[in-house]
């Protein structure tokens, strides 16, 4: 059964439509179709029943539905795993948390790399989230996440720990101030990285507790993003005290939130011998 084949049949169903499907696949309806019968055929029943308002799902074609997205986790699992053990350069997997490279010295994971040249290092950037489910299931090696992670399975240490800063700009009231609070952001016009970000969840929670819901204009995946609009006076900015340099806009205050959650990195590990000599000097990175 090919993956290819299973990933077909799940945007046909959710699009309920071979057309939709197949453009959005960038082949022929006629091509999907021929998957969609192949795959019927290779299980032996009727995923489908083609009508006249698009294709509508069969009690076994939902059942496949509900049941493919798991299965395709495991082969995705398998395929890693049979390519890891084939390899005769052995590869360490590391994810990094969005907005957790602005912390990262990659001369320093260069030189990681360097010393270790029997090791190939791969890294890449996902959701705070996506790190720690994929760490749970040994695709990735070892990560770097916003926040800790409880398990009995997967070690953690705090690499990092910064505050939330209000940027502010001049001529705004606040911009004399050595700290805010929460509450004094009731009512001012917000710029926050969006809800790919643990500090716009972190950030949400604690203005929760508070008995409000902050009035964010602007929601954006680039931190630098938040200096240029706060720059342009279009409303405050929240965000970490993880760049190197803020000196494009020197004129911006960075004022901290002094009771908005901590922001904090930990690397984290599944507790296995093949890793553990690499966690040290991964933990000066930053």
């Amino acid at each position: 059964m090919d993956t290819k084949d299973i990933r077909s049949f799940r945007l046909v169903y959710e699009e309920r439509s071979i057309n939709q499907a197949a453009k959005q696949l960038f082949i022929t309806p006629q091509g999907l179709s021929r998957i969609i019968h192949k795959l019927e055929e290779e299980l032996q029943i009727a995923l489908f029943e083609r009508t006249k308002g698009g294709m509508v799902p069969t009690e076994c074609g939902d059942y496949f539905y509900a049941q493919s997205q798991e299965l395709l986790y495991q082969l995705e699992d398998m395929k890693y795993h049979l390519q890891k053990m084939n390899s005769r350069q052995r590869k360490i997997k590391i994810g990094f948390a969005c907005g957790v490279l602005n912390l990262v010295s990659l001369k320093k994971l260069n030189a990681i790399q360097s010393e270790m040249p029997d090791v190939s290092v791969q890294w890449e950037e996902l959701e705070n989230q996506e790190v720690a489910e994929q760490v749970n299931r040994g695709l990735l090696d070892i990560g770097f996440i916003i926040g800790t992670i409880p398990g009995n399975e997967i070690e953690s240490c705090v690499v990092y720990e910064g505050k939330m800063n209000v940027l502010v700009y001049p001529g705004h009231p606040f911009y004399e101030k050595e700290r805010l609070s929460i509450e004094e952001l009731k009512e001012q016009p917000l710029i926050s990285l969006n809800q790919k970000y643990f500090s716009y969840h972190s950030f949400m929670q604690r203005c929760g507790d508070f008995g409000f819901v902050p009035n964010i204009i602007i929601n954006t995946m680039e931190s630098q993003l938040i200096y240029r609009f706060c720059n342009e006076k279009l409303g405050l900015g929240i965000d970490a005290d993880i760049h190197k340099t803020d000196r494009l806009y020197p004129d911006i205050r960075r004022i901290e939130l002094q009771d908005a959650i901590p922001w904090k990195v930990s690397m984290i590990y599944r507790k296995n011998e093949q890793v553990r000599f690499l966690v040290e000097r991964l933990a000066q990175i930053m």
